[in-house]
């Protein structure tokens, strides 16, 4: 017979061995490969737009079909062509990607006779060049040459008269010449805005006496001296206006000299008449 502790032992069953759960450096060794993993594709990626966005930038530097063959000047009404010509090859033959488009303005607008420049690329050989001019309004003969004064006082060295109002008596290495400047192109302002151009045309500016500046104005074929002072041009040009307005054609052909510097009754100022 068994002894009791036998058939307790029979009777007692034993469980089986359950699975050990997954250690935690398990997970962290799956993590970290997956990262990995990631960043190595997201490199090649990176290597590969890198490799493709220098081969295309080395095909557009390179290419000839970003050569730039044509130039387009506007508005070089005057500006001396021998110049527009040299800035035009050394443009010609480079790449319009690497076309210094600010230099190129500076170096146009560093010309005397030019204001402002703007420069456009015109994909895919094409640059656009708007020149805005200085346009003189009035004109000096100093020694041998021609100058032509714009509106904002810069003298301009020209090639050949422009039948344009003369500045008489005018030195410019007078260290008194840039207000005289400032002066005439006041006068020259209200004379174009007026209506003057209506009973003749400016001829000549005397500064001779910067005191006493003296317009030669020809009225139907005949010269007037007009004293203007120095200043209030805008008042005393609109009285010469209204002036004119009332006198006859035969009057006006008579006429010698007008002397604005006195008063702005018509009836006072004095006027002298040829006999």
């Amino acid at each position: 017979m068994k002894s009791r502790k036998t058939k307790l032992r029979k009777n007692v069953k034993i469980a089986s061995r359950t699975s050990a759960a997954p250690r935690p450096y398990k997970k962290l060794i799956k993590k970290s490969v997956t990262q990995i993993s990631k960043i190595i594709v997201l490199f090649l990626i990176i290597y590969a737009t890198f490799f493709i966005v220098l081969k295309f930038k080395k095909f557009i530097i390179h290419s000839n079909y970003f050569c730039i063959n044509n130039v387009i000047v506007n508005n070089n009404k005057f500006l001396d062509n021998v110049v527009v010509l040299r800035e035009i090859n050394n443009i010609k033959g480079k790449n319009i990607f690497t076309l210094d488009i600010n230099k190129l303005e500076s170096d146009y607008e560093a010309l005397p006779d030019v204001k402002t420049a703007v420069i456009e690329r015109s994909f895919p050989n094409t640059i656009l060049i708007n020149i805005a001019e200085r346009i003189p309004i009035v004109q000096i003969s100093y020694g041998r040459n021609i100058y032509g004064i714009d509106e904002d006082g810069v003298i301009i060295k020209l090639n050949e008269s422009r039948g344009l109002p003369e500045i008489i008596g005018l030195k410019i290495n007078n260290p008194e010449v840039s207000e005289l400047i400032k002066k005439i192109i006041a006068i020259i302002k209200t004379y174009n805005m007026g209506r003057l151009a209506e009973f003749g045309s400016l001829k000549n500016i005397n500064v001779k006496r910067s005191k006493n500046l003296i317009l030669d104005f020809i009225c139907q074929d005949n010269e007037i001296k007009i004293k203007i002072g120095k200043t209030d041009f805008e008042e005393k040009l609109a009285i010469l206006e209204d002036l004119l307005s009332k006198l006859g054609q035969a009057q006006r052909k008579k006429l010698l000299y007008i002397d604005l510097r006195f008063g702005e009754d018509l009836n006072t100022i004095p006027v002298k008449y040829r006999k």
